[in-house]
């Protein structure tokens, strides 16, 4: 169904920003609103004030775009789904959840496909560190449609955070090329405990950062609300976007991030905050 998220005060602080993301022109949005059980869809990021809103059946916990299909798949602590971008539709993918392969209750979940393999990492705030892997994976792959735990997130020995417990409440894998796998994939992922761009080093679950976030030069407090995406024209060829909100902040905003220096550019301040999950593809 349907329906309108956006008052007219946010719309028209949308409708003002839209200069700085024209630049980003082409680009599709998704995002997770009202604790998950709002999906909003912008056609184009560099035009967010015209997005399109509905209510799901089920609340998500995030979401993440296949780049191999182009579908659309969203996360809770027990059912994948696919999700229908043009009217909001569910559908349960049918996954087996192995032991303990649940995230921890309350935690802000990140989800995002690692397009080498085609399979798709959930990380969490409480350093849960779980895969999906989709219907059809490999070969007769035993771990098709299923969900695993690997080994929780931690800051490795000899890192400057090492011993801090990680707040990380969003991630996202290089080379995101639509309608293909990749030769190869990096994951990022953001850490509100830190205020940093990390590393991943997937199943491992090793942290290690690579450069605090800042923006127009100043070192941020990120809360754990938002989520982060890459869209790849290419391989090798990374387009890095976020949806953040700062501590204390009523609003978010979205932001274009430099995979090199943690450097974050607000293309719109997106009028309304409480976000939970964000995903781009390449437009129609």
């Amino acid at each position: 169904m349907k329906t309108a998220i956006l008052s007219s005060a946010a719309a028209a602080a949308l409708l003002a920003t839209q200069a700085h993301a024209a630049g980003h022109a082409g680009t599709m949005g998704y995002a997770l609103a009202d604790d998950g059980a709002t999906l909003v869809t912008m056609a184009d990021i560099a035009a967010p004030g015209e997005a399109q809103t509905f209510e799901l059946d089920t609340a998500l916990d995030a979401i993440a775009f296949r780049p191999v299909t182009g579908d659309l798949l969203g996360y809770t602590n027990d059912a994948i789904y696919t999700i229908n971008t043009a009217d909001g539709t569910l559908t349960d993918v049918g996954a087996t959840f192995n032991d303990g392969a649940q995230v921890a209750d309350g935690s802000v979940v990140a989800f995002d496909f690692n397009n080498a393999i085609d399979a798709v990492r959930a990380i969490t705030s409480a350093g849960d560190n779980l895969v999906y892997f989709p219907e059809g994976f490999g070969d007769g792959d035993d771990r098709a449609n299923s969900v695993i735990r690997v080994t929780d997130l931690a800051y490795a020995e000899g890192d400057d955070n090492a011993g801090t417990t990680p707040m990380v409440f969003a991630n996202a894998y290089t080379n995101a090329i639509a309608g293909e796998t990749a030769g190869s994939t990096f994951q990022y992922a953001l850490d509100a405990e830190t205020d940093a761009l990390v590393s991943v080093a997937n199943n491992d679950g090793t942290l290690e950062i690579v450069a605090p976030i800042m923006v127009d030069g100043e070192a941020v407090d990120l809360s754990a609300m938002g989520g982060f995406d890459i869209l790849s024209p290419s391989e090798g060829e990374n387009q890095a976007y976020a949806v953040l909100q700062m501590e204390g902040a009523e609003t978010a905003g979205l932001y274009a991030i430099n995979l090199d220096d943690g450097t974050a550019t607000m293309l719109s301040d997106l009028g309304m905050g409480g976000f939970s999950g964000f995903a781009v593809s390449p437009g129609m």
